[in-house]
């Protein structure tokens, strides 16, 4: 327990009594120079922080939940203070830094979400007729809303499609079919804490344009949603499905295809999200949605269709490798952190932060996207005063039993610090977030 630091700030009081009584009397060694002695400025910062986290960890000793926490000066590029930093433990929503950093560094800032639409066959141009299928491509775009959704609409039209002789298709082969993730309790779901997880959706999936609401019914599925609502907005502008023989049709035909090159496709709608625009929800606000499309992303890479959790997973270990992590240490179930399977330890966290600090590619966009303490996000509420407040940009990490935090602080010694604390067993989030909040205001002050 870095007992020593104690006891030598012990011994150097008492040589600092002995050297002044060789020059003045008992009652101004006590009066004077023991006072002076003591006075807490008189002991280096390094060494009076280290001390009262020392006071902390005895605390948390005797606690009945796990901490783990390590403390890095980036600056310095050396440790600074840690405690079970190498115990396995769930990180709740901290585990979005290990999403982020990784899209950042694998994708990059200005990486694109593309939702896209095409029409095969051919629009007869005397009758107005596309006499072909509509297809929209799902790329996960969190951020698709209704108003997009009727802005495919208008882009059809715009090609002088006033009816159809043909399907509407949802092409969701960018990755599986699986409604939520690996690990989530079946008794959230669906919820804004555990949302569907689909390659095409609006409205993230939510039950109608103007609901924040999700669908109980288990048949329900968001792609059929887009579809179903897709119909109805061409309906009300005035587009009419037909039939092969011309007849009126009540609704438009749906179903899930995925769109081939030999069908001839043309593009008439593109929609584009940045991973920088998708990356400020994930981190500010603890997007769940948000950050299961970066993860989802980056399964993608170099394999465009039937991307699966374990394609996500091994780009996130390449990037844990890239930080110099031992991934024996690490499992990785989801993007969000909302998996009970997911576990790594604090000084996982701080290898990534380190790996984003050191590439500006990576902590340019990372930085501005954390809460801010006493400012913005998750952090707006919490330390709000002194020279703590706005001096904390860290991930905030919340389930049952599970508190966390992780991120960059400023110290007065114009250090810019790492930090991760971990808590596992906590039964009051608020006992946990006091605990980060205390080592918080240690380092700032």
């Amino acid at each position: 327990m870095k007992i020593k630091r104690f006891i030598y700030v012990l011994i150097a009081l008492c040589h600092s009594l002995c050297v002044c009584a060789q020059d003045v009397s008992y009652e101004q060694v006590v009066g004077e120079s023991l006072s002076d002695s003591v006075r807490e400025d008189s002991i280096p910062w390094e060494d009076r922080v280290r001390l009262q986290l020392d006071t902390i960890v005895y605390e948390a000793i005797d606690a009945p939940f796990t901490v783990g926490m390590c403390i890095y000066d980036l600056t310095q590029d050396t440790l600074f203070y840690s405690f079970n930093e190498n115990k396995v433990l769930r990180p709740a929503s901290t585990q979005k830094l290990l999403t982020s950093i990784s899209a950042l560094s694998l994708l990059g800032a200005s990486h694109e979400y593309r939702t896209k639409a095409y029409y095969t066959g051919k629009i007869n141009r005397a009758d107005s007729v596309l006499n072909g299928d509509v297809y929209v491509v799902g790329d996960f775009d969190p951020t698709f809303t209704y108003e997009k959704l009727r802005d495919i609409a208008d882009a059809l039209i715009g090609q002088g499609v006033k009816c159809v002789r043909g399907t509407l298709y949802a092409d969701i082969s960018m990755r599986d079919t699986l409604l939520y993730g690996k690990g989530w309790c079946w008794d959230d779901v669906p919820s804004t804490y555990e949302p569907y997880l689909s390659a095409l959706m609006f409205n993230r999936g939510q039950n109608a344009p103007a609901s924040t609401k999700y669908s109980k019914d288990p048949a329900f599925r968001p792609w059929t949603h887009f579809l179903i609502t897709l119909g109805d907005v061409l309906k009300e502008k005035g587009v009419i499905a037909i039939s092969a023989e011309g007849d009126t049709l009540e609704s438009f035909s749906h179903g899930v295809k995925t769109l081939l090159s030999k069908y001839s496709p043309r593009c008439f709608y593109t929609n584009s999200t940045t991973v920088e625009q998708v990356l400020q929800r994930t981190l500010k606000n603890s997007d769940n949605l948000y950050a299961e499309s970066l993860f989802w992303k980056l399964a993608k890479i170099n394999k465009n269709k039937g991307c699966t959790e374990k394609d996500g997973v091994r780009q996130i270990e390449k990037v844990l490798r890239k930080a110099g992590v031992a991934i024996n240490d690490v499992e990785i179930a989801d993007g969000s952190g909302v998996s009970l399977y997911d576990y790594h330890t604090a000084n996982t966290q701080i290898a990534l932060l380190r790996y984003a600090y050191q590439n500006h590619n990576i902590f340019d966009y990372l930085y501005p996207a954390l809460p801010i303490s006493g400012k913005d996000g998750t952090l707006s509420k919490r330390m709000t005063s002194g020279n703590v407040q706005y001096n904390v940009h860290a991930k905030t990490g919340t389930l049952k039993g599970v508190s966390s935090l992780s991120g960059y602080i400023n110290a007065p010694n114009g250090h810019l610090f790492a930090f991760s604390i971990i808590i596992n067993g906590v039964m009051k989030n608020k006992t946990g977030q006091d605990f980060q909040d205390r080592i918080c205001t240690i380092i700032a002050d």
